[in-house]
């Protein structure tokens, strides 16, 4: 199954510059996102818990437990903040759609900085993701965001992150999916529009 995007015209990020005129933290998107999510696929689930653990000692003989082990030591020592993990279980997952199987993060800027590219960049080729982890990489970069509060959350976010992306080897779901929350007003989507939910069917292709 592939997994893809837009056209980079349709991204006012991607072309040059950030959409000006819809704010990144309208709370209707989010929600926008979920009902197109029930229209295509029908059961959708917010802020979904999985109940599995935060350490990479706790995925044992897991695929990919050695990256994982791998991407948390280099973050430990991305700034020298040891203990940013302060919960024994993975916090909720934006959306989790039941059938076919696959979680839908939806990322504001603050996800994008030098620690999550660290950590995407140590990424196994053959781990499979829903969004195009070079583009997230230039996100990374053009962004890089800063969130000193407390002082390791960007590592804290960035683990949380790749634990999420590496879920579907750990619990057996389809890839996880990413959108980024400037590439369009999401909440001008209409879910009752056959041809809306074909438009947002083709940048997660599920």
């Amino acid at each position: 199954m592939e997994w893809g995007f837009l056209t980079e015209a349709v991204f006012p990020y991607r072309t040059g510059g950030f959409n000006t005129r819809h704010n990144e933290r309208c709370p209707e998107c989010k929600r926008g996102i979920g009902k197109i999510l029930e229209g295509i696929h029908g059961e959708v689930k917010r802020n979904y818990k999985f109940q599995i653990g935060t350490k990479p000692s706790d995925f044992g003989e897991k695929k990919f437990c050695e990256e994982l082990g791998r991407i948390f030591v280099a973050l430990q020592e991305h700034r020298v903040f040891k203990d940013f993990v302060k919960v024994k279980t993975l916090p909720h997952c934006d959306f989790f759609v039941p059938n076919p199987g696959f979680v839908l993060e939806f990322d504001e800027s603050q996800h994008f900085t030098s620690a999550r590219k660290l950590a995407l960049e140590l990424y196994p080729e053959e781990l499979k993701l829903g969004f195009d982890k070079e583009t997230w990489i230039d996100l990374c970069n053009r962004i890089d965001a800063k969130d000193n509060d407390p002082p390791y959350r960007d590592e804290q976010r960035a683990w949380y992150d790749t634990l999420r992306d590496f879920l579907p080897e750990i619990v057996g779901l389809k890839p996880t999916v990413r959108v980024f929350a400037r590439d369009l007003a999401w909440c001008s989507l209409n879910p009752n529009s056959k041809a809306d939910l074909e438009r947002f069917r083709s940048v997660i292709q599920t």
